[in-house]
């Protein structure tokens, strides 16, 4: 019998692997390492972490984090060896890292202490997607024909962050290209979900989705070209954000499809706390990110705006619209829970909840999807063809054709028609509501279904529709999915191939303890009123479970 030999990229891939597991040091290598058959790991005791470790980084809030170490109780460095510290462990159980430079993070933390009235209030360790360029670190954004290539410079976003006090000490995973919902690649693997390991942690910011869950950081910046911020936030029961085109600054971050502005990406927040999303999005406009970016939008963060002043103002009656289904997929049963859950919460609240109609939404899932694979597949053909490696992922269609510039050109007039409706659609609802405007914002599913297992293809366009309207969307969490109450519900009258398939994925069993999260959708350049509503949305959740619990 004839063994073949293994590819040079597999061989190439290993050799990336081991060096990266000699940057976890001998004290912090777990002894006691979870089973295969222990899924839920969030609170996996983690034997090498100090009890000072664990009291900052179960703290959990950004707000209060910024404010111990404003007031002195804890010193950059403290914190950022305990997340330093929190992350390997955590890496060590759900493979959520690429890159690694603890000993880079903590000369930055010294130098922050040692001049702490000079730089203000610090914004903690922070960790970024595997694509943002930090000069001097290794960047492989999945792909294994990339590894070597080191960042040249810092991203704009990278130097206003230090600027800031900072401190960045990881990379991490994403999938190949980033262009699915899975974060998994030849490179590095699979990164499992921290609440069921046999589930997908989203992507394709699902590297600093787990992360942060795990609590090995409490803040992450991603990209989000369809739902690559909000997805992972979900399946994790994060906070986080996508902002409208250019209002956080993307220039020197690597991409894939760079050039394809039809759609651009986004860069956005995770953060395990909801102060977290208001604090990096002030914390970049105040840094006048347009004279650093020639594209980015010249918006000052508006305090105004945060105030709701075009939605009846702070303390107002808020108008919202529930999308319980998107006219193509129907939602598994626990976000049908979550969205009846948050609507009684926001109406013993005193604001108004309507239904939103989807309008043509299989024209905008086709037009986005078009969009993403104009190129007939060349852009991954060349990355793949450097080191061999298969292609992965189910976004980018290996049977694309590439389309003519005409044909392109045609693509991008029908995605400009498709948002003006939606636009004039948006606009009619003042018709529906009570307050004189239009509906203030949309609460929809992060996603149609709970976390899938590894290797299923999810459904986009929950997420995506935002990208393709450049509408200012959050997530939020919600619940998670409980057996005994979500069941499996008898088969409905499918409106699609997707719908079918994404009623066939759920079973409440293997889904357990998976988180469930909403969105709340804004509109373009809305990010200051969609922060404050997802605030309200938030608060008045926790005050209804509150009350549920109370009678209980």
């Amino acid at each position: 019998m004839t063994i073949s030999p293994t590819p040079a990229w597999e061989t190439k891939a290993a050799e990336k692997r081991a060096q990266q597991a000699t940057m976890i040091p001998k004290s912090l290598r777990l002894t006691n390492l979870p089973g295969s058959d222990v899924l839920n790991v969030i609170d996996f005791p983690l034997d090498v972490l100090s009890a000072r470790d664990i009291e900052i980084t179960e703290a959990a809030d950004v707000g209060l984090l910024l404010s111990n170490m404003a007031s002195g109780k804890w010193t950059s460095v403290d914190v950022c060896k305990a997340y330093c510290n929190r992350a390997l462990a955590a890496h060590q159980i759900v493979n959520c890292l690429t890159e690694i430079f603890v000993d880079q993070a903590m000369e930055t933390a010294k130098g922050l202490d040692e001049h702490l009235a000079k730089t203000g209030t610090t914004v903690g360790p922070l960790h970024l997607k595997d694509q943002i360029d930090v000069k001097g670190i290794p960047l492989t954004m999945g792909f294994v024909g990339w590894i070597g290539n080191v960042s040249k410079e810092n991203a704009v976003l990278v130097d206003i962050l230090l600027k800031q006090g900072a401190v960045l000490f990881c990379r991490t995973n994403v999938p190949q290209a980033l262009m699915f919902g899975e974060s998994v690649n030849n490179v590095f693997g699979t990164t499992t979900n921290p609440f069921n390991r046999s589930l997908t942690c989203g992507g394709s910011s699902g590297g600093e989705g787990a992360l942060i869950a795990m609590k090995g950081s409490p803040l992450g910046v991603g990209s989000d070209l369809g739902g690559s911020v909000r997805i992972p936030a979900a399946f994790q029961g994060l906070y986080g954000m996508r902002p409208s085109y250019n209002r956080v600054p993307y220039q020197g971050t690597t991409n894939s499809m760079e050039g394809q502005e039809a759609v651009p990406s986004v860069l956005g927040p995770l953060s395990c706390s909801i102060d977290g999303l208001k604090i990096f999005h002030k914390a970049i406009a105040d840094a006048k990110p347009w004279l650093l970016d020639p594209i980015a939008l010249r918006l000052p963060w508006n305090e105004s705006e945060y105030r709701l002043v075009n939605h009846g103002g702070e303390g107002g009656k808020l108008s919202f619209a529930i999308m319980w289904n998107d006219g193509i997929v129907k939602p598994h049963p626990p976000y049908i829970r979550a969205m009846e859950e948050t609507k009684m919460a926001l109406v013993e609240a005193g604001h108004e909840v309507i239904d939103w109609v989807p309008l043509d939404m299989a024209e905008g899932l086709r037009i986005i999807l078009d969009i993403y694979n104009a190129d007939g597949g060349k852009d991954l053909d060349v990355a793949c063809a450097l080191s061999g490696e298969p292609k992965l992922g189910w976004v980018l269609r290996h049977d694309a054709a590439h389309l003519t510039t005409y044909e392109y050109w045609q693509l991008c007039r029908s995605k400009l028609a498709h948002i003006k409706k939606q636009l004039d659609h948006w606009e009619a609802t003042i018709s529906s509501t009570s307050t004189g405007r239009p509906v203030d914002a949309i609460i929809c599913p992060g996603s149609a279904h709970a976390p899938q297992p590894h290797g299923v293809p999810g459904y986009i366009y929950y997420t995506a529709f935002c990208n393709l309207a450049d509408y200012s969307a959050s997530v939020f969490p919600v619940t998670a999915v409980d057996p005994s109450v979500d069941v499996k519900l008898p088969a409905h009258g499918f409106m699609s191939q997707s719908d079918m398939d994404v009623y066939e994925m759920y079973e409440p069993e293997l889904l357990r303890d998976a988180p469930i999260s909403l969105q709340v959708v804004g509109r373009k350049n809305e990010e200051e009123a969609v922060i404050r509503m997802t605030e309200i949305v938030d608060a008045a959740l926790k005050e209804h479970k509150k009350g549920a619990a109370a009678k209980a």
